[in-house]
């Protein structure tokens, strides 16, 4: 079921299914895991002293590899001379998707055996002609021509690649943090491959709809939260929560770009510099002083705010032009309190004042706030929660049908009227309703 995904255009998307129709499902994680495509948990601690696997030829050719020969490869090219590894005469990288990714004689050729699209077109925002952005490069929807396998496809010039883009990234397994299917270097750009989120970010869907239910809000929180738990306990900070690096798939939201990411060797990280987008930072990140996982909490919070309202916090009382740098004021007068929506719920109120807490010792642990009250309402409190969370569990069902019995449950009770006219929007729009749409 497609939920809280903004209207797709599919025309160029169904172009690619008439040429390269979708076959069956590749090998799952846990079969590709067994396989040895990617390392388990206990690895992900220490990279130290590890050698790629004898035979791979580095620098000529794209091959398949585990996690380890990728992450040699990346430290490889971000390490090499640029003007060098610009002009190679063919595409070179490692892949860890064998499933679904298929590179023939040595080659994966963009274009050819992977197509890419702009999200600009894929991706209908009648306000902003929008291409997803991360730290350091444009993403890009990409298939594979042999298996028809979606994915995102991140492009990041070289002069402007950094190994910790994939380092991280690489060795996380986690329902809600983007997969990465593998790196290739081509014509001075390095393509990263990973998980695609055909639904879009957060904030393009901000952009396209406005401000959110507390019900969608509710079920984005739970699932980066789990994304953050599993990251926070293996001391990776994210950096830059914010909306645009909250995207949207079929049935979960993921947790992506990890540019800015580390891994903690202490209690404490001590940054060279900023890190993250100045009105989701916590006030210990404004310092540069000392910050550890607690920072992405704050960033949550501040992103559940910008759900609530359609605006980051501070904007609306501090507008831009009169404020060039938010830094300050975020020193002096966080958390941002006053912009929490106004028909926010007193349990998501408490909830964000315990996320945002000044003091990250204070502040709630993703743990902590995953068991919150406000992210499990009761039905009776909440039944547009309760409802959603039926549609979660129905997805096969036609969009007509699931209208009808969620509204015919519901009946008699005060929330009727609103619940018929929200479930339209949170349910999948098929191909054949679009089509009828247009007409």
């Amino acid at each position: 079921m497609d939920l809280l995904l903004s209207p797709v255009d599919t025309e160029i998307i169904n172009v690619v299914d008439t040429c390269h129709p979708l076959g069956e499902q590749g090998a799952s994680r846990e079969e590709r895991l067994s396989q040895g495509d990617t390392v388990d948990q206990g690895e992900t601690q220490n990279l130290g002293g590890r050698k790629p696997v004898a035979g791979i030829q580095w620098m000529d050719g794209v091959t398949y590899g585990t996690v380890f020969d990728l992450l040699y490869f990346v430290n490889l090219i971000s390490n090499g001379q640029t003007e060098s590894l610009a002009h190679l005469a063919r595409e070179t990288g490692v892949l860890l998707n064998k499933a679904d990714l298929v590179p023939k004689e040595g080659r994966y050729r963009i274009n050819s055996d992977v197509f890419l699209f702009p999200w600009k077109p894929t991706f209908r925002n009648p306000w902003r002609g929008h291409v997803p952005k991360g730290t350091f490069g444009r993403v890009h929807l990409a298939q594979d021509t042999e298996t028809g396998k979606r994915m995102a496809c991140k492009l990041i010039p070289l002069k402007d690649f950094r190994s910790s883009e994939v380092e991280i990234q690489a060795r996380l397994r986690h329902t809600n943090v983007a997969q990465l299917y593998g790196a290739v270097l081509w014509n001075g750009t390095v393509h990263l491959f990973m998980e695609a989120a055909e639904g879009g970010s957060v904030q393009e869907k901000l952009d396209t709809w406005g401000p959110m239910r507390e019900t969608e809000i509710i079920w984005i929180t739970k699932q980066i939260l789990g994304a953050l738990d599993y990251l926070h306990c293996r001391r990776v900070i994210h950096h830059d929560i914010k909306p645009s690096n909250i995207v949207l798939m079929s049935s979960k939201a993921v947790l992506v770009d990890f540019g800015l990411s580390v891994q903690m060797s202490g209690d404490i990280f001590y940054p060279k510099d900023f890190r993250g987008t100045e009105m989701y930072m916590s006030p210990e990140v404004v310092v540069c002083r000392g910050h550890n996982t607690k920072a992405d909490i704050y960033s949550l919070g501040a992103t559940i705010i910008h759900m609530q309202t359609g605006y980051p916090p501070w904007v609306r009382r501090y507008p831009r032009p009169a404020y060039p740098s938010y830094l300050y004021i975020i020193h002096k007068q966080a958390p941002p309190l006053e912009d929490i929506a106004d028909d926010c719920s007193p349990a998501m109120r408490s909830f964000l004042q315990l996320a945002l807490e000044r003091h990250p010792g204070q502040r709630g642990t993703a743990k902590r706030l995953l068991r919150d009250k406000a992210l499990h309402p009761l039905r009776e409190q909440h039944p547009r929660c309760w409802s959603l969370d039926s549609v979660l569990g129905e997805g096969s069902r036609h969009p007509g049908q699931q209208r009808s019995q969620l509204c015919d449950t519901l009946k008699g009770t005060d929330h009727y009227n609103q619940l018929c006219d929200s479930v339209p929007r949170l349910l999948p729009v098929h191909h054949e309703d679009m089509r009828m749409m247009r007409i």
